[in-house]
């Protein structure tokens, strides 16, 4: 593949990265604002730029993470595959953190909100068992890394959007090369969302209408 690009909305900063002949040429962070959608597209054009016309393939992280940026991201990666007739890879975010991680042995972790924490644990450079969410009080491995571990509290490696998504272009141009395209992503979540309905909806409901 020649030109990929990678694109990482798991949380409230997104991450973009691009590849030109396998290696990594540019990134973008974009700070916590406007929500992802009105920002993702401009930023993906602007990071392209002359590559925009020969963009081979997109890499998109999956999940866990914030549910309405997962959804922008992966339907703005799908997009540009329909649109390019191109393939699009998911990748985890767990399976980024243990990449840009280097870890071998221990603990990845992901924010799930509301004080929660998605982990799973690592062997032999592998993520291995079930995918969990335990409350941040109450998560207590050694070594452990992923964004927001970096506290005092948690004691682990602070590993943001911008080193995630690095990492999960390198674990997608991997893929690609050994023909793994994925062209139907499906986002990871742990939970429903947070929705709350108008007191206009409730009232209806309470009536029967």
């Amino acid at each position: 593949m020649t030109t990929v690009l990678a694109i990482d909305t798991a949380s409230d900063a997104f991450a973009l990265a691009l590849a030109v002949e396998g290696a990594i040429v540019a990134s973008h962070v974009q700070e916590p604002g406007r929500d992802h959608s009105a920002q993702l597209v401009p930023s993906i054009e602007a990071l392209l730029g002359e590559h925009r016309d020969s963009l081979d393939a997109v890499v998109v992280v999956t999940g866990p993470g914030s549910y309405a940026g997962l959804r922008a991201g992966i339907a703005c990666a799908q997009g540009l595959g329909f649109a390019k007739n191109i393939p699009v890879v998911g990748v985890a975010t767990l399976a980024a953190v243990q990449r840009a991680s280097g870890m071998t042995v221990g603990t990845v972790a992901h924010p799930a909100g509301r004080g929660t924490f998605a982990h799973q644990e690592v062997r032999d450079g592998t993520l291995t068992g079930l995918l969990n969410m335990t409350p941040g009080s109450e998560l207590r491995v050694s070594p452990l890394a992923g964004e927001g571990t970096g506290t005092m509290a948690l004691g682990g490696a602070e590993l943001g959007p911008g080193e995630r998504v690095r990492a999960a272009l390198e674990l997608g141009l991997e893929r690609l090369a050994d023909g793994g395209e994925v062209v139907a992503v499906d986002a990871i979540y742990l939970r429903e969302p947070h929705i709350t309905v108008s007191r206009r909806i409730q009232t209806a409901q309470a009536l029967g209408g």
